[in-house]
């Protein structure tokens, strides 16, 4: 492999290990759902190469308070525009959204890891499409994070991108035609990050297939959503916290597919909710003004 084929791989642990030092320093172990939130947050953010250092800049400058209405809208944004993966990514949605929001002290460690990852340079991996195509950020966070006892405890063990594209090149041989991938113990999505690329090389928009995959872990399957979007696997992404050992397939999909179509129906409820108010709203100003007259 040349050495710009692993530069990926480089990067992602360099980020993942600035945030696994400062969040350790900061805040401590455990909620770990939230320094991978806000690593999710930054890859959304993809700012042409001559403004990366004025986005990191001005992301840096941010007190508390701004860092976390930053976070915050970053995730009303995931939401807007994905709202069938709102479930599955709910464990980082959770820490700024949720009932239980985060306290001062860990947003202000939030900050600090939020920090570290942009010193670490993100936008020069996920800020351009090829590259964030080639690795998985979160399974390398996680399994940084974690540490290696603790992912074997778990049964989880980060798979190097070569391995896993050579992999999918070699074992998946329908990848040109199949309607849909599964994936039963998918983890952050690493083989379904290497059989969209061996889609691509064989001339497939991996959006033409449809993309079961289930995990026991919900945060590995909330990274998974977000590397979905990074991945550009299509609006056809069904992910669901599950064990495959004890379910089959069947099983999966159809809790799967259930639990999308409710969220969008919530979805759906709330956009005609807000359209309602937002006529209601025009309607009151029109006759506020002719009142004026």
């Amino acid at each position: 492999m040349s050495d710009s084929r692993h530069a990926p791989e480089r990067r992602a642990k360099a980020i993942a290990d600035a945030v696994e030092t400062t969040w350790h320093s900061a805040h401590g172990h455990g909620r770990l759902e939230v320094p991978a939130s806000v690593v999710a947050a930054l890859s959304f953010l993809a700012p042409p190469p001559d403004r990366r250092a004025e986005v990191a800049d001005r992301i840096t400058a941010l007190d508390t308070e701004q860092f976390t209405e930053f976070i915050r809208q970053q995730w009303e944004d995931f939401v807007r525009t994905r709202p069938d993966l709102t479930t599955p990514a709910w464990p980082l949605l959770e820490v700024w959204h949720g009932h239980h929001q985060a306290t001062d002290a860990v947003r202000e460690a939030a900050r600090a890891a939020g920090r570290a990852a942009i010193a670490a340079g993100p936008f020069e991996l996920t800020g351009v499409r090829e590259t964030r195509w080639e690795v998985d950020l979160f399974g390398v966070l996680l399994t940084t994070m974690r540490g290696t006892k603790s992912a074997a405890a778990r049964g989880q063990y980060y798979t190097p991108a070569p391995v896993a594209d050579a992999a999918a090149s070699l074992l998946m041989e329908d990848l040109d035609k199949a309607p849909w991938v599964y994936e039963p113990t998918a983890g952050t999505g690493g083989m379904l990050r290497a059989a969209a690329q061996t889609m691509r090389i064989r001339g497939r928009d991996p959006a033409s297939a449809v993309w079961l995959a289930t995990d026991i872990d919900p945060l590995a399957v909330a990274c998974a959503a977000v590397n979905s979007v990074l991945w550009e696997l299509g609006p056809k992404v069904l992910l669901t916290v599950s064990d495959s050992l004890a379910e089959d397939l069947d099983t999966a999909l159809e809790w799967a597919i259930g639990q999308r179509n409710e969220t969008l129906a919530i979805a759906e409820r709330f956009r005609e909710y807000r359209a309602v108010v937002e006529a209601f709203r025009a309607a009151q100003d029109l006759l506020n003004r002719n009142t004026d007259l």
